[in-house]
């Protein structure tokens, strides 16, 4: 049925001609009319493989955009973990593998273990997690007994009653002493500055000997900086505020404003800088010392630099730190490259240094030195909690491989305990274990690898430890060599604390005074020596010198002291 409106001339017009003699006519039509079909053909088919690309490339496209939304979200819960979560990376695991050492475990130079966690619960992804439980003291748990501070110097106040108090309101007789007391302690905290005189007393003549003659006076106090205003305690005091415990400059200069001091801060910053020439020689001493041994343990952190002289407003330097059984050393550098390992090991050097994957300590593999580089399980182990917590999908494969590796660790802590006790019989069957525990590590990599099941992360993650298992598995044959780098990662964390507050150094002497001071701190640390008495001891001797360094440091050498010479210079009593 043909509509009203429709246009049916139109349609005609395109039909062949009709009628006699028309068939060549019509011939031509039809053919043209093929040609065009042809065409037509051609097209459609050119922009059906143009679809069917642009679908490839799409599908490529949407392929890419869920890996970048994975890296993304796994991004997205590292920050929130870091501004929001837990910073520990320890699990709590059952028995022997499930202890918070289960991912720090003989992290010591020293073969410490931590002690397991009562009450372990299984979560998800791997591993478990601690029973909740109250805050505080625990029910039906003795409370703790007060310590008695017997190190702390003591006052005694009398507390008596007045005749009056004594006498008996009815006959007026007085209440007798009986001689018995009670007592009890509080401890009062003391902070103030004290100006003290120095009177120089003068003496005549007493005879008319060329030896007598003149008028004699008391010799001059010794002092840490000449016609300075402040004394040797003074100043530790100012070293220990802003390097041991991390408190700006501005801020002790407003303390010793509410103590009735008003000091500029550049009074204290020219004296800083004047003290920078008698630490530094002392901490070079101690970095002198960190190159000897056969075993180290590095890492560096950035520090910004202010005022330098290329004229630019701040620049990224490093601090490199470098620990040893006996010393630890932080070196102020402006790079991060291999360079600094290189320079600091002396050409020959043999032995193990535990560090993280960073490719710059990858020089010291070189055939100028004879050092082996115990890579950080701990780091390795990292890769799998930021992937089980970034991505669900992932997250029961990492928690078995975060699983092995705390068992590893676990294990790993118990022999190194028995080592450094030197318990042969159990070492014997711990040092199996360990080795088994390794080659089912190594057995499982290759297989999951040569599965073809993975992609993306953790492909890339095996990849890594595969590439790094040489260095990973130093510590089997090296009992005294711990899995991880955390000493070193611990040396580094008050420079970070430090870098939040004070933001770095505004000079390069003042890079160089930091360096030394941090240096002489943790190595204290290391020894359990008290830094104050040991500053005042120092400087004091620097003061004798008439504010110089002293010629002979061997006095203030920890590691060249006998036990009982150490054990002198742990309380804050006078050094001796």
């Amino acid at each position: 049925m043909i509509g009203i409106d429709e246009n049916v001339a139109a349609r005609c017009d395109a039909l062949p001609p009709l009628g006699p003699g028309r068939d060549r006519q019509a011939a031509h039509y039809y053919r043209s009319q093929h040609s065009r079909a042809l065409q037509r053909e051609q097209q459609w088919k050119a922009r059906a493989l143009a679809a069917e690309r642009t679908l490839a490339q799409l599908l490529v496209w949407v392929g890419w955009c869920g890996q970048q939304i994975e890296a993304l979200k796994g991004q997205l819960a590292w920050l929130k973990r870091q501004q929001f979560g837990r910073k520990s990376e320890a699990t709590l695991a059952e028995g022997v593998a499930g202890s918070s050492a289960g991912g720090t475990a003989a992290s010591g130079m020293d073969g410490s273990t931590g002690a397991p966690a009562p009450d372990p619960a299984p979560v998800a992804g791997g591993g478990v997690a601690p029973a909740p439980r109250r805050r505080g003291q625990q029910p039906g748990n003795p409370g703790p007994k007060r310590q008695r501070r017997w190190a702390l110097p003591a006052e005694t106040t009398h507390h008596t009653l007045s005749q009056a108090e004594r006498t008996c309101a009815r006959c007026g007789k007085i209440r007798p002493a009986t001689g018995l007391t009670e007592q009890s302690e509080e401890i009062e905290w003391k902070v103030r500055l004290v100006r003290r005189r120095h009177v120089r007393h003068r003496y005549g003549p007493s005879c008319d000997c060329p030896p007598g003659r003149g008028i004699v006076t008391a010799p001059k106090p010794a002092k840490l900086i000449p016609k300075g205003l402040f004394a040797v305690n003074f100043w530790v005091e100012v070293l220990l505020k802003k390097f041991a415990w991390a408190q700006p400059l501005h801020r002790t200069v407003r303390e010793l404003q509410a103590q009735g001091l008003a000091v500029s801060p550049g009074t204290l910053t020219g004296g800083l800088q004047k003290l920078k020439d008698l630490v530094v020689p002392l901490a070079g001493q101690f970095v002198l010392h960190s190159r000897e041994g056969s075993h180290w343990q590095m890492d560096e952190t950035r520090w910004p630099m202010f005022c330098l002289p290329e004229g630019q407003r701040r620049q990224n330097w490093w601090f490199w730190v470098v620990v040893t059984p006996e010393v630890t050393a932080f070196l102020l550098e402006p790079t991060r490259s291999g360079q600094v390992p290189q320079e600091f090991f002396a050409k020959g050097t043999a032995g193990v240094v535990n560090v993280d994957r960073y490719a710059g300590y990858f020089a010291l593999l070189s055939s100028d030195w004879r050092l082996q580089l115990a890579y950080c399980w701990s780091h390795q182990r990292r890769d799998f909690v930021n992937l089980g917590e970034g991505s669900p999908r992932w997250a029961g494969w990492a928690g078995t491989w975060i699983e092995r590796i705390n068992r590893l660790f676990a294990r790993n802590g118990q022999r190194r305990q028995a080592w450094f006790q030197k318990q042969a019989q159990p070492l014997a069957a711990l040092e199996q274990e360990v080795r088994r525990q390794v080659q089912e590590l190594k057995e499982a990599l290759d297989r999951e690898l040569a599965s073809g099941q993975l992609a993306g992360e953790p492909e890339k993650i095996l990849q890594s430890m595969r590439r790094h298992w040489s260095g990973l598995t130093v510590f089997v044959d090296h009992p005294h060599v711990p899995m991880d780098n955390n000493a070193a990662e611990r040396a580094n964390r008050p420079l970070a604390v430090a870098r939040k507050n004070y933001y770095g150094s505004g000079s390069e002497w003042s890079g160089e005074l930091a360096g030394a001071c941090f240096t002489i701190l943790a190595t204290l640390r290391q020894h359990q020596i008290c830094p104050r008495r040991y500053f005042q001891a120092y400087f004091e001797a620097c003061a004798r010198q008439g504010g110089r360094a002293p010629a002979q440091l061997e006095a203030f050498l920890p590691w060249k002291w006998s036990p009982e010479q150490r054990a002198a210079w742990t309380t804050q009593e006078h050094p001796p």
